[in-house]
């Protein structure tokens, strides 16, 4: 008998199975999905606040931006009109240099005045050009050449017998559908002496929807009060109607040379 013969076999032990670490291991289904639903609660939380946020800007801006325009454009009418100048008699006939003429007019609901008259509130350009303080003014809508109404200032700073022609036009604010200019006569003579004050309020001094300095006679060539109104389109196509009433300062005093 050999060697080999007499040792006895060696049993063969199976190697254990070791465990992996917990943080090792994957996620289970479950785990998962329940994961992805959470964040989905919270991705759906914040588009929501954030969305409400940005609705509430948009929605703001739309009047902002129409207080915005609103306001330039009754700060430039205001600073014109205020300064309007006229003195019946010192025009030749022939050749006026001057005016104040307001046209009543309507495009279906919406009023679209215009306003032509001279104005003492012109500022030098200082370009070489003969120019004066007294200058020619226009106000109106004009819808010719886009689909937004434009409210247009046309200037020419040599006033002459065109009143409503020449010079230059600047677009003044767009998406303004609406102009409207209401007129009232001077309440006092100008001596300053009230002028047979009204005994109650039905006979209060009338509005008038046209105005023209050439035609009226007895010291009431401009207008006391003017009454400004324009209606604005927002972004979102929301109307903003806003007003001012503007007091013509100078006609005191000039009416009464």
């Amino acid at each position: 008998m050999t060697r080999a013969a007499t040792q006895p076999a060696t049993a063969v032990r199976p190697r254990p199975i070791r465990a992996w670490p917990r943080a090792a291991r994957g996620f289970t289904l479950i785990e998962v999905m329940v994961a992805l639903t959470m964040l989905a609660i919270v991705l759906s939380s914040v588009y929501a606040t954030f969305y409400s946020g940005v609705k509430a800007m948009r929605d703001r801006r739309g009047p902002d931006d129409a207080y915005q325009v609103a306001r330039l454009v009754m700060e430039t009418i205001t600073n014109d009109l205020s300064m309007a100048f006229y003195r019946s008699g010192t025009d030749r006939k022939d050749h006026p240099t001057q005016g104040f003429i307001g046209s009543d007019g309507q495009d279906g609901d919406y009023a679209r005045d215009r306003l032509d008259f001279t104005t003492a509130s012109h500022i030098f350009a200082h370009d070489g050009r003969p120019e004066t303080d007294v200058v020619e003014i226009s106000y109106y809508i004009d819808d010719t050449y886009t689909d937004r109404p434009l409210l247009v200032r046309r200037e020419d700073p040599l006033p002459d017998a065109e009143l409503r022609h020449g010079g230059t036009l600047r677009i003044l604010a767009e998406r303004v559908v609406a102009l409207n200019f209401r007129y009232r006569e001077p309440g006092k003579m100008p001596s300053g002496r009230t002028s047979e004050e009204p005994d109650d309020e039905s006979e209060e001094l009338e509005w008038f929807d046209t105005w023209n300095a050439e035609t009226l006679e007895g010291g009431k060539s401009l207008p006391e009060l003017v009454e400004v109104t324009v209606t604005i389109l927002d972004e979102e196509g929301q109307e903003h109607t806003f007003g001012t009433t503007v007091v013509l300062h100078p006609y005191q005093f000039w009416r009464s040379y």
